[in-house]
């Protein structure tokens, strides 16, 4: 995933921006690259003295960064194009308007400002990244492929006491009947739902979410992609079995219409049937 930071002159608030972000999502450095570039930057223009200043304070230091004025390429290759004020998103939009978004509401210039201007404008940057970090911007639901499959796993051991091996997740792609889908944040697996379509009867064989991704909707995500899948092609019933004892998968799946039918000692099956399935076909619209 390759997200750019877009500022005027690219030598105060998206170097700022840019390093910001960089040091927020250095776990997932392997999945992402993190730049920056000015409408009507000046390459090879340092960093202002006074954003490396204020940026030292933190520990960071970008005093080695020099500006690049955006272009074509820097536009095709990039997935997110985060602007830092209205007019630098209102330009781009004709080009780009599906990559872009605005930082916070808008993040006023400091430039020829003080010290304390730019620590201002430094604290709102933050303050505006850690929104869109915790936003569902950067959440994406997509097709599961075998290379997911050590990722998958990943997850599968920290939730289950006896899980799925990565093996499990590759036999998934010899079935010619099976729907698996995963949930990706800045490009890293975060969760994942794995189901057998049977004639028509789909059934969901492990589900999961990293947990350090609970209660951010995750869960609910992937269950929507599958009902619309379900919906999309006619199936007739949804069902997956849960533990007694995991009451808050429970609640979830009963959120979603999923009707009980019936326990045993360690087991819960619930169904998404027609009835429920138009129901939820209205409630999409």
């Amino acid at each position: 995933m390759n997200i750019v930071f877009v500022c005027t002159g690219n030598t105060c608030r998206s170097p700022m921006a840019e390093a910001i972000f960089r040091e927020k999502t250095k776990d997932f450095s392997e999945n992402i690259t993190v730049s920056s570039c000015g409408l009507g930057a000046m390459p090879g223009d340092a960093a202002s003295e006074n954003s490396v200043t204020v940026m030292a304070e933190t520990g960071i230091d970008i005093s080695s960064h020099r500006a690049r004025k955006i272009n074509e390429y820097i536009i095709d290759e990039s997935d997110f194009i985060i602007c830092l004020s209205d007019s630098h998103y209102n330009y781009l939009a004709p080009f780009c308007k599906e990559k872009l978004v605005l930082l916070g509401d808008g993040i006023p210039d400091p430039y020829g400002g003080s010290v304390d201007e730019y620590r201002y404008c430094r604290d709102e940057i933050e303050s505006a990244i850690d929104i869109l970090l915790e936003s569902d911007t950067f959440i994406k639901i997509d097709k599961m492929c075998s290379d997911d499959a050590q990722s998958a796993y990943v997850i599968e051991k920290d939730n289950f006491s006896d899980p799925w091996s990565v093996d499990s997740f590759l036999s998934q792609f010899d079935k010619s009947f099976s729907v698996n889908i995963v949930a990706e944040y800045l490009g890293k697996i975060i969760g994942y739902i794995c189901c057998d379509d049977i004639m028509g009867e789909v059934y969901i064989c492990t589900v999961a979410v990293d947990k350090s991704f609970r209660r951010r909707g995750i869960g609910r995500k992937l269950l929507d992609s599958i009902i619309d899948y379900c919906i999309e092609n006619n199936s007739e019933m949804l069902t997956l079995e849960v533990r007694v004892s995991n009451t808050p998968a429970i609640s979830l799946y009963s959120s979603f219409g999923f009707e009980n039918l019936g326990l045993n000692r360690i087991e819960a099956k619930f169904m998404e049937g027609n009835d429920s399935s138009r129901r939820v076909m209205e409630k999409v619209g």
